[in-house]
């Protein structure tokens, strides 16, 4: 059995090596961010076939809201508020602060999924120009035109 001033130093190190994972995923984050906005990161699947994915317009949605624009959050990307609500409760589980069952979490993330799915075809049906298709920009559709 393990003494208290032994326990508390393995705590110590755990709590230590999840804020260096945190903060790596937080400057990964920081990184794409300010890839997107200059221009040089794109979504891989609009850049290779032109067609946006789900969560297309999130990053600009939290630009906006960095702006405090939170009417260009909602516009575009209307269900930034689960986003960020998804980001504090992973976080809350990241650091031992509540024990959801695996059941639970897998539920959560199909209902996620759900949602996120059904917003992106309504936003199609809707004309979302945040959602448009352009297969004449894709890198496929060069390769294509390369090819014939």
């Amino acid at each position: 059995m393990q003494s208290a001033a032994g326990q508390a130093a393995s705590l110590f190190l755990l709590m230590r090596s999840k804020i260096r994972q945190l903060l790596t995923v937080t400057a990964l984050c920081a990184l794409l961010l300010l890839l997107t906005r200059l221009g040089i990161y794109k979504c891989p699947l609009d850049f290779i076939f032109g067609i946006p994915c789900p969560t297309c317009g999130i990053t600009r949605a939290f630009v906006s809201l960095l702006h405090g624009d939170f009417a260009g959050a909602f516009y575009y990307h209307p269900l930034w508020p689960v986003f960020i609500l998804s980001a504090v409760l992973y976080l809350l589980y990241f650091f031992d602060i509540i024990h959801p069952s695996r059941r639970l979490i897998t539920t959560g993330c199909c209902i996620l999924s759900a949602i996120l799915i059904g917003c992106f075809i309504l936003r199609h049906i809707e004309g979302s120009p945040v959602v448009q298709t352009h297969f004449e920009t894709s890198l496929l559709h060069r390769i294509i035109s390369l090819i014939s």
